[in-house]
């Protein structure tokens, strides 16, 4: 039962012993009042006993209801500071997130500056892929080239020996004329050359067969880089792979002797190659001769 329906039966009460008491007061009037007011008295008193009974059952719903009150508002504290607690945590959660956002960001621009990165990378393997590939097909080249070399190289050994025994046989012919000749020339000799050879200009009445010395390849040096130099001179000359060329120094009345160049390179009229040895700095405009017609005195 509500308060409400409480209150309002209580105040049917009470007019109901208002009612009796005017019915008791006009029947009085009229009839035996003394009886009618005993019995409506005693109705009054079983109200009135009625009455208590629902204030007391009314105050005591009243102390429930004010308990359940207060638990509510309790528990409404509670779910107050819960929502707190998760309005807090919220927040947390999500600063969490847009940390977590900003980190898989940036992730995410370190992963597309390594994917740019790899895809640099692998261009630069693919270019070193191809430039070890010209490489290698030039290794070849080179090796071939080289091979070819040392076989020139040997044939022209071959060809110096050949023509320093032609040389030493027409000196043996020449004999004492010739010989006079070469005894009274003076001799020159070039720092770490091969060898001392007697400087002779033939005479008018010398055999035929001297003829057969190689004539010299004369030029300079047009270009000097680290141990590579370049001469005036090439295949038009007579210049071939692995001759050497003594360099020198045109300096008063005798040259002065600078370094040997191997040619490794020739074109149709220069050539280059390496600088075996030095005595000295080589420059551009410095003079050279191959060394085979310098042996055999031509």
């Amino acid at each position: 039962m509500s308060v409400l329906t409480k209150l309002f039966v209580l105040i049917l009460t009470v007019l109901s012993i208002a009612l009796s008491m005017l019915t008791i007061g006009t029947m009085a009037a009229q009839q035996n009042w003394k009886q009618s007011a005993t019995d409506y008295k005693g109705e009054a008193t079983a109200a009135i006993a009625q009455l208590d009974a629902v204030t007391a059952s009314n105050a005591l719903e009243q102390q429930r209801a004010v308990a359940r009150l207060e638990s509510m508002q309790a528990e409404i504290t509670k779910l107050r500071n819960d929502i707190n607690d998760y309005r807090i945590q919220l927040a947390n959660s999500q600063q969490k997130i847009a940390s977590t956002t900003n980190q898989l960001n940036n992730e995410q621009a370190q992963a597309t500056s390594l994917a740019e990165h790899n895809k640099m990378l692998e261009g630069a393997r693919t270019r070193e892929q191809e430039l070890v590939a010209k490489l290698s097909e030039r290794n070849s080249r080179l090796t071939r080239e080289n091979i070819d070399l040392n076989d020139r190289v040997k044939e022209l050994t071959a060809n110096m020996a050949m023509a320093q025994s032609r040389v030493r046989a027409l000196k043996e012919q020449l004999g004492g004329g010739m010989g006079a000749q070469l005894g009274a020339a003076e001799p020159t000799q070039i720092p770490g050359g091969p060898a001392i050879v007697q400087a002779y200009t033939p005479s008018a009445s010398a055999p035929v067969g001297l003829s057969d010395i190689t004539a010299p390849i004369r030029g300079e040096v047009t270009a000097v880089r680290g141990d590579l130099a370049e001469i005036s001179v090439g295949s038009a000359d007579g210049v071939g792979h692995g001759m050497r060329f003594l360099l020198y120094r045109r300096t008063g009345a005798s040259p002065k002797y600078v370094g040997t160049l191997r040619i490794t390179a020739v074109e149709a009229n220069a050539a280059a190659g390496v600088i075996e040895q030095s005595e000295g700095d080589i420059s551009v405009g410095d003079a050279a001769r191959d060394q085979a017609s310098f042996a055999m005195g031509g």
